[in-house]
């Protein structure tokens, strides 16, 4: 088990040689760009990636540059995380969020979720 981090790398796209890449986009950013490339992972490499765009598509060296940005910010920001919390705490907050696992009778699903599904 390791810590995780997560960028958004933004672009703005004129053409395969005139565009910018914006790392750690919010908002505006997000909704005026033709790009939202959300790239998480750890120190050993990648954990998920989420991509929307605007445009057709995207060059393969948009995506190399992307995704080479999007790990040296990862490492950043896990290198920052780790110099505040070097370890996982014993004990798991009793506010956090747990997962419960129950079975449920298959005749019975329609009382569980509702007459509408």
């Amino acid at each position: 088990k390791a810590p995780v981090a997560g960028i958004a790398t933004g672009l703005v796209y004129e053409s395969e040689d005139r565009y910018v890449l914006l790392t750690d986009i919010q908002g505006m950013e997000d909704a005026t760009g033709d790009m939202d490339f959300k790239v998480a992972g750890t120190e050993n490499g990648i954990t998920a990636i989420q991509l929307d765009l605007k445009i057709p598509g995207l060059p393969h060296k948009i995506i190399a540059e992307t995704l080479q940005r999007a790990r040296e910010s990862r490492l950043f920001i896990l290198q920052k995380m780790l110099e505040v919390i070097p370890a996982p705490r014993p004990e798991v907050s009793p506010r956090a969020p747990r997962i419960f696992v129950m079975e449920i009778n298959p005749d019975k699903i329609g009382e569980v979720i509702g007459p509408g599904g």
